[in-house]
């Protein structure tokens, strides 16, 4: 039992940073004024190398998390299917959701590998900078979990 507990949390928070990335992926996409969206390329200032670099890993990271996402989605797709049904068996639910915390699990490594790449393209002074911007994210994506916990 304490295993599955654990489990669910994990797959909870797992959610959580995912569906905070997601949106924030989906907010910066729609807007049309360049100067208000955010640039990785324009806040840690990179050169012409860099950009290139960088351009080259942001494509493959996101065809990565596409792919993640788009598993998790048949997954749920695979719960959801059944709700007509009286009875799903518990070890079936168990285990699709087990299978969707290791696909949240899996892009929250990837998110952490693509950071850690963009930080081996980074001079010191960027990877200062590199960094204030994560944690600003964790802050500002901690901040929001909290505000709708309250409601």
């Amino acid at each position: 039992m304490k295993k599955q507990t654990l489990l669910y949390i994990l797959l909870v928070v797992l959610f959580l940073s995912n569906a905070f990335f997601i949106f924030h992926h989906l907010t910066s996409q729609g807007n049309n004024d360049h100067k208000s969206r955010f640039s990785m390329v324009e806040e840690l200032n990179f050169n012409q190398e860099q950009q290139d670099a960088y351009n080259k890993m942001r494509s493959e990271h996101f065809d990565k998390m596409k792919s993640y996402s788009k598993r998790i989605g048949e997954l749920k797709e695979e719960i959801y299917s059944n709700k007509g049904e009286n009875e799903i068996s518990e070890v079936f639910l168990d285990s699709v959701i087990d299978l969707i915390a290791i696909e949240e699990k899996n892009k929250d490594l990837e998110m952490y590998k693509h950071f850690r790449d963009v930080r081996e393209i980074c001079n010191d002074e960027q990877k200062a900078q590199l960094s204030k911007i994560i944690n600003d994210a964790i802050k500002r994506h901690g901040k929001r979990g909290k505000s709708k916990n309250k409601e």
